[in-house]
């Protein structure tokens, strides 16, 4: 099972369809082809080759005390021609659709919320109450069509307006930028803590390169803060990433070499697990 423990809450990395995406100049545009030349062989397994991402469209499952919370869910049936993965993944780690009692969309771009409804218009997860932030829902125009407009026809959206908690050991933390309302899920219990972070880093690289900006981000300036304020705090009191579009689990922590700030990721790519990358995280460690 690609998951990690946070104290007495398991987080489960689930993966819709991952491979080669965008070229590099197509996602970040403003970004010269040398500028990625220590990265290719940093973090081999995020390119399909030296001129195109390698990367997953995904989404996690956050068993908590008293419920389960699905944390995006990916971009559905129709994902590139053929099916996503999403609900065979879920169905791989023991969970159906009716398991499922919080839907938690990170923000409202179409890779985010595909599988939330099915054909008919009816939640995927017929138990669940969908949660975004009102901001989000008040700027997503078509995509609320796609998703939220069924949705709030049979009453299943909750709506946040900032930090808001989901449950006792989960809080939605704003981290706007990527979009109006994006924000990121703060996992914490046991004195251990994850956090899930939607789009504020979709590539390995951004983590020394905070601004880097990929072509959807919409307020590039914003997203470009966002990322070094989260930087700095997961640094500083060494709290997991979890990354939706990072390959493998999308799971990583923050090291410093050389004075600069890397990706070391954990699990599938990394092959360690949350206690153990802990450990070589704070040896490898140069202040």
């Amino acid at each position: 099972m690609s998951s990690i423990a946070v104290g007495e809450v398991e987080v489960v990395a689930l993966t819709d369809v991952e491979g080669p995406f965008f070229r590099l100049d197509q996602l970040f545009p403003g970004v010269p082809l040398e500028d990625w030349e220590p990265y290719f062989a940093r973090y081999p397994w995020a390119f399909a080759n030296e001129s195109t991402i390698r990367g997953r469209i995904g989404g996690y499952l956050v068993k908590a005390r008293d419920r389960n919370i699905l944390v995006d869910t990916g971009i559905g049936p129709a994902a590139f021609g053929t099916p996503g993965s999403l609900l065979a993944d879920m169905e791989d780690n023991g969970f159906q659709p009716a398991d499922i009692d919080v839907v938690f969309l990170t923000h409202l771009h179409g890779d985010h919320l595909g599988w939330s409804v099915t054909e008919e218009g009816e939640p995927t997860f017929p138990r669940a109450r969908y949660v975004t932030q009102a901001v989000e829902r008040e700027d997503s125009g078509s995509r609320e069509g796609q998703a939220l407009a069924p949705l709030k026809s049979l009453g299943a959206v909750d709506l946040l307006y900032g930090e808001e908690p989901i449950s006792e050991e989960v809080i939605a933390i704003p981290t706007p930028g990527h979009s109006p309302g994006h924000t990121s899920l703060l996992v914490s219990s046991g004195g251990e803590s994850v956090i899930i972070i939607g789009d504020v880093v979709v590539h390995p690289a951004q983590v020394t390169e905070p601004l880097w900006n990929i072509h959807f981000d919409e307020d590039k300036e914003q997203a470009s803060f966002t990322r070094e304020m989260l930087l700095d705090w997961v640094e500083a009191d060494g709290i997991v990433i979890a990354a939706g579009h990072v390959p493998g689990t999308g799971f990583g922590r923050v090291i410093r070499e050389g004075g600069r700030r890397y990706w070391q990721a954990l699990g599938e790519n990394g092959a360690r697990g949350l206690r153990a990358g802990e450990e070589e995280a704070r040896g490898s460690r140069k202040e």
